[in-house]
């Protein structure tokens, strides 16, 4: 992982898991503090909303990350910095 982020200077991190301790604010620390100095563009982490998951299948398929908004947060990495 570091070594993609101090090639690339950009961080998408995505993950099913609530944005509080999960994975990803794991790996985006880590990358915030190994290569820092690397980074062109804030680290993204696509996440769901930070509430219970709920029990409904309709709103589970709310609650987890999507398509369009990996897309997007790869977009905003992409239009942020780039020296």
């Amino acid at each position: 992982m570091l070594e993609s982020v101090q090639k690339t200077g950009r961080l998408v991190c995505v993950d099913e898991a609530n944005p509080r301790c999960s994975i990803a604010a794991d790996i985006s620390a880590q990358v915030a503090m190994h290569a820092f100095k690397s980074l062109k563009a804030p680290i993204q982490m696509v996440t769901p909303p930070h509430v219970p998951v709920p029990f409904s299948p309709v709103l589970e398929d709310l609650y987890i990350p999507s398509g369009p908004q990996i897309a997007d947060a790869v977009r905003r990495t992409l239009k942020t910095g780039g020296h």
